[in-house]
């Protein structure tokens, strides 16, 4: 009995093993549906100047959505469950930066005098009091700006050092700059540029900082603005009176627009399993037109595009020949990743697979150039969020790279302290908000990143193909694997 049990556990053992290497034989071989020759094809065409920019919600993305629903359909990949087409459309609003602004009657002129970030919809300030810093343990719980000098040029720090001080009612602030034209020339693109919003999307609470240049603040000429400069000091009372009291209007313009996210479907093998799916995202927007120059993304993201297309060709090959995966796969190009990851946020919050049946989404954003610290390395790539959901996925992706790629992974960025926060700025987050582990797939910023010179003659694509090999070896290993991811604790 012990002979025959050892003899019964071994030919067990080697059915299994057959049976893996089976599945693992299948992802190789249909691993090779993806080349440079169809990625450099298909960037090409995507990145020239007739797709303008792809810019949501425009003209050029709306080709491009239409370019990748006919590649889908001709590779014979399903619509989503419960959709007639490719696309997903979502209505959102541009505002146009600009507006109004006065200190009691003094009026400021935006970007003359005043620029500000933090505020995309449409806001009217109606005799709003503002207080300094100083007064801010005796203001009473009602709506207020505090206004504030400057001691330097580090923005994002000031900024967060003051927030960190702001009782709840401060709604906004006011940052007097002594090197108001320094600090303009530093942010005129980021306080200038047409800004969207989801049009469906529940009002945020908007938090405005408002530059004012100093010798506009001077020219109000009283007692207030010497405090502020700190030629005064202020008396100490229980009720404090405002400063200022501050109106005008931000974002006058606005105009609403539909966008798309296109989805593909391959339906996995397993009749139970194939309820779940494992999403693969890229986003195909860019950032348009400007001044009548066409910046055309090619790495930005051209490369994680394209790269899902060679994937939904690799898996529908394996679907055909009956060899698939047993989850189901979703390929997913979505848009507004650079208006603020709207497209991804869109899909989670309007799910065509219900988000409890999403296993992981695998996001690729900008694989095919080097960055600064790897110029003589290509065969590098960054992981980011790997582990910070399922050391499952972690392991299931570290496993695929030593067996197929042996890609360098470099896990520099993968930290919620990365002062970069790459965590939060691709379409991933909008997954792993909802506990879904992911992994953003990402060979770092270049010289060329958000220009006009991000071309397609610059791109790798030999590291493209390698990465979007990887990421196919991980999607066939977590769809085919009998047990679900792991969620950490």
């Amino acid at each position: 009995m012990i002979i025959m049990k050892g003899i019964t556990s071994l030919l067990f053992f080697s059915a299994v093993c057959v049976c893996f290497s089976q599945q693992i034989d299948a992802a190789k071989k249909y691993s090779t549906y993806i080349n440079e020759s169809d990625l450099k094809k298909n960037l090409t065409i995507l990145s020239s100047d007739s797709y303008l920019g792809r810019e949501t919600g425009k003209e050029g993305q709306k080709m491009t959505a239409e370019f990748l629903s006919a590649y889908f359909q001709k590779l014979g990949c399903s619509f989503a469950p419960g959709m007639s087409g490719y696309e997903q459309s979502f209505d959102v609003i541009e505002s146009t930066p600009g507006g109004t602004m006065s200190l009691n009657d003094q009026s400021f002129r935006f970007k003359t005098d005043f620029i500000y970030y933090g505020c995309k919809s449409k806001t009217t300030l109606d005799k709003v009091p503002v207080y300094s810093v100083e007064q801010l343990p005796k203001i009473e719980e009602k709506p207020c700006y505090v206004i504030y000098v400057m001691k330097g040029m580090e923005v994002r720090k000031e900024v967060s050092v003051l927030k960190k001080q702001l009782p709840k009612n401060v709604k906004g602030i006011i940052l007097v700059s002594e090197k108001y034209g320094t600090l303009y020339e530093y942010m005129e693109h980021y306080v200038t540029t047409k800004t969207m919003y989801l049009a469906d999307e529940k009002k945020k609470d908007e938090f405005p900082i408002l530059f004012v240049k100093d010798s506009a603040m001077l020219s109000l000429k009283n007692k207030s603005t010497n405090y502020i400069f700190g030629k005064g000091k202020f008396k100490e009372t229980e009720h404090p009176k405002p400063l200022f009291v501050l109106s005008g209007q931000l974002n006058t313009q606005e105009e609403r627009l539909t966008s798309s996210n296109v989805l593909a479907y391959i339906e996995g093998s397993d009749p139970v399993l194939s309820k779940e799916v494992v999403v693969i995202t890229a986003h195909y927007d860019h950032i348009g037109v400007d001044h009548g120059v066409v910046y055309n993304g090619a790495d930005d993201d051209g490369t994680g595009t394209v790269a899902l297309l060679e994937l939904a060709e690799a898996f529908m090959e394996a679907k055909k020949q009956g060899e698939g995966p047993k989850r189901s796969i979703l390929i997913m190009p979505v848009s507004g990743e650079e208006k603020g990851l709207l497209g991804s946020d869109y899909y989670s919050s309007h799910p065509v697979i219900p988000l409890e049946n999403t296993v992981a989404d695998l996001n690729i954003d900008m694989i095919g150039r080097n960055d600064i610290g790897h110029e003589k390395d290509t065969n590098y790539i960054y992981i980011i969020g790997s582990n910070m959901l399922s050391d499952d996925l972690h392991n299931a992706n570290e496993r695929a790279n030593t067996k197929y790629t042996q890609l360098k992974l470099d896990y520099k960025f993968n930290s919620l302290s990365d002062p970069n926060q790459f965590y939060y700025r691709s379409d991933h987050y909008n997954f792993a908000k909802h506990d879904i582990p992911v992994i953003f797939y990402f060979s770092g910023v270049h010289e060329d990143y958000h220009q006009p010179t991000d071309d397609v003659e610059k791109i790798i694509f030999p590291k493209v193909e390698k990465v979007a090999r990887l990421v196919f070896f991980v999607a066939w290993e977590i769809a085919d694997a009998s047990k679900r991811l792991t969620l950490n604790r």
